[in-house]
């Protein structure tokens, strides 16, 4: 997928910080974030457009301002990595936007924004707020539907997770942002620092990273994030990391991660084991079948081997299939009923 992005505004605007947030969810929607902090100065009248380009966007698609979830405290917490000490209103109500105090950080407005998606393209339009204090900040959420934030390449044993995002770089900029930008008369905005987060599984593997832009990989807190995005129910407790990169202070902003999904893992081992015992014990039951006794029962004549077999195979099939407490309770007791079997039996 084309992740190459381009801010636009009809005055140059400088973007104190850029944040883009992914949530990879391999059999679900993958969902993107985009946040953006400048100075109050940016207003020339009693509002600002700012037009993201982004290739994946299509008209009608869904994408929510996140002024509620960040006027709580904790979800503000949770995002700004900061002790929110106090927040006020913009205006008489809530809705017209917050003004967050931090604890080592200086304030931030939280604005509400309005939102219009075409082809390609994102306009936010923002009110110049009544009152405000230290910069002005936005936030969106965007459902991606069938698209991925991740261009996948599958390989016999692997996916591979490539993350590939460009800002800004004129020298890719496609025809139609060219024509947009030209007849709005519009103007690429600088970005004075950019933040990626990625959002991946815990058992993803990190296959390759800047290490001069990766500033750390932590455990994501499960319940700080269902609280802020309480719609996305995909992610279970302690299983997913962030990875966090940053860079600055550049014309134009390239980061690239490659992550990879290992597809044979202990599930897949495990089937092949049972496939193999299940083939093995057809052999041998029809070996039986041309050689047993017709004096004895049949099932009298079932040698020691198959019941071990038939064992392994009930105790694979409790790995596979059971709960992970009941695991080693269904195997348990699966290894007791065989064995009182083969005891009655011979």
């Amino acid at each position: 997928m084309d992740n190459s992005y381009y801010i636009l505004a009809k005055e140059q605007i400088e973007i104190k910080r850029l944040h883009i947030c992914t949530w990879e969810f391999p059999n679900d929607p993958s969902y993107i974030e985009y946040g953006m902090e400048f100075s109050y100065d940016s207003f020339s009248g009693n509002s600002l457009e700012l037009y993201l380009a982004v290739p994946f966007v299509k008209k009608g698609d869904k994408v929510i301002c996140l002024l509620n979830n960040l006027s709580n405290k904790a979800n503000s917490r949770f995002i700004f990595n900061d002790v929110v000490i106090g927040n006020d209103n913009v205006g008489k109500d809530e809705r017209d936007g917050s003004i967050l105090k931090f604890e080592k950080r200086d304030a931030l407005t939280i604005l509400p924004c309005e939102i219009t998606a075409d082809n390609g393209l994102i306009l936010f339009k923002i009110k110049k707020p009544q009152k405000h204090e230290g910069n002005l900040y936005f936030r969106v959420l965007v459902k991606l539907g069938m698209n991925k934030v991740a261009f996948r390449k599958k390989g016999i044993a692997q996916i591979s997770y490539i993350y590939d995002f460009k800002i800004n770089e004129t020298r890719n900029l496609p025809d139609n942002i060219y024509k947009i930008k030209d007849d709005n008369g519009l103007e690429i905005c600088k970005v004075k620092q950019f933040f990626c987060l990625h959002a991946v599984p815990d058992d993803f593997i990190l296959s390759f990273v800047d290490s001069s832009k990766l500033k750390n990989i932590r455990k994501l807190e499960t319940e700080a994030f269902q609280r802020y995005l309480p719609d996305i129910k995909s992610i279970s407790k302690d299983c997913y990391n962030i990875m966090f990169l940053k860079d600055s202070d550049k014309e134009s902003y390239s980061i690239f991660s490659i992550c990879t999904e290992e597809t044979i893992g202990s599930k897949q081992i495990a089937l092949a084991i049972g496939a193999s015992i299940i083939c093995n014990l057809l052999f041998a039951l029809s070996s039986l079948r041309f050689t047993k006794d017709k004096n004895i029962d049949w099932y009298l004549q079932i040698p020691l081997e198959y019941w071990i077999s038939f064992a392994i195979f009930s105790i694979l099939g409790c790995f596979l299939f059971c709960h992970t407490k009941y695991k080693w309770i269904g195997s348990f007791l699966s290894l007791i009923f065989l064995t009182l079997i083969y005891i009655v039996l011979n």
